[in-house]
């Protein structure tokens, strides 16, 4: 590959705040800061949380039908990180794709391109500032994506505006006082790696990866 594509998508990843590049130090994944988190969650908050009004007002039954199936072996997928005895980043990554394809499914539901981009722009830049640290954080309760699934399905439009609420806002507070610690350490210290990506793989994931 030519260095003008690796250029250009390098830069796409900067405009993005994926990464951050500095002279005669090369490009790392950029770590976020404390302020930066909570904005996205607050974002994602108030998208995801329409886009689960939507679902449980007007998904179509295909939609319907998919959700529970896919809460059931994102549940899954979980557990079985939860139980490994090493620590796998390949394999929390696919874990990841899983779970993102399971929100991009409620989100696609919606039949609103704009709130899926949006959703999907969101999720990414979250799922990257944490990916590093998400081994060491508390395992989901065991049937969390279930029982979002069962608002989704079952409940009012508030209700599943409300259960959404709550599982956006689930380690939040967390995962801003990793950050703040994170923040304190030198850069060369605080190694990051990138989870999940937007594109091609993403897309699949709501359509085509999940049974």
């Amino acid at each position: 590959m030519s260095a003008v594509p690796v250029g250009e998508a390098i830069l796409r990843l900067e405009s993005e705040g994926l990464v951050e590049s500095r002279p005669r130090a090369g490009t790392r994944v950029r770590i976020a800061t404390p302020v930066e988190i909570h904005g996205s969650y607050v974002l994602r908050e108030a998208l995801e949380t329409h886009s689960a009004r939507l679902f449980a007002e007007s998904a179509p039954e295909y939609y319907r039908q998919k959700l529970w199936k896919s809460a059931e072996r994102l549940d899954a997928a979980f557990a079985v990180l939860a139980k490994a005895r090493a620590y796998s980043g390949d394999r929390h990554a696919k874990v990841e794709k899983i779970h993102i394809g399971f929100h991009m499914l409620i989100a696609e539901a919606s039949q609103v391109p704009a709130l899926y981009d949006a959703i999907e722009r969101s999720r990414v830049l979250l799922f990257n500032w944490i990916f590093t640290m998400s081994q060491e954080f508390e395992k989901f309760p065991e049937s969390w994506h279930r029982d979002l699934a069962e608002r989704l399905l079952h409940g009012s439009a508030a209700e599943a505006v409300e259960a959404m609420r709550r599982h956006v806002r689930y380690r939040q507070e967390e995962v801003i006082e990793r950050f703040l610690a994170l923040a304190a350490q030198p850069p060369e210290a605080a190694p990051m790696v990138r989870g999940p990506q937007p594109g091609k793989l993403l897309k699949m994931g709501a359509s085509g990866i999940l049974p």
